[in-house]
């Protein structure tokens, strides 16, 4: 269910929105929606990497924190040039998963 926010932006915020919408000839909380829903995409892959190159979550954790699939955590490192941080356990971990994933797919 929806929840109504209000919020107060700075002018040359709501200028700049008036922009996209013109651009896209979307009403203004179809656009803020997408707009929210973008940036909390990125803010959750910023910290789900942070916290990665910390090496305070694995890198399973972090897709998982990230929302998105291990796959696409691997092009997003590879797009930052961050390197891996992938102990043996951690791949034995990952062909587990994987194989518990696929028996029971079976």
């Amino acid at each position: 269910m929806s929840e109504r926010i209000s919020f107060v932006v700075p002018k040359e915020m709501k200028k700049s929105l008036k922009e996209l919408q013109e651009l896209t000839g979307e009403d203004q909380s179809s656009l803020l929606r997408k707009l929210i829903d973008k940036g909390l995409a990125e803010t959750k892959m910023d910290i789900a990497v942070d916290q990665y190159v910390k090496e305070k979550k694995s890198l399973a954790q972090s897709s998982t924190g990230a929302g998105v699939s291990l796959w696409k955590f691997l092009d997003e490192l590879r797009t930052r040039n961050v390197a891996l941080k992938y102990s043996m356990g951690d791949a034995e971990s990952e062909i587990e998963k994987i194989l518990r994933s696929n028996t029971k797919k079976l």
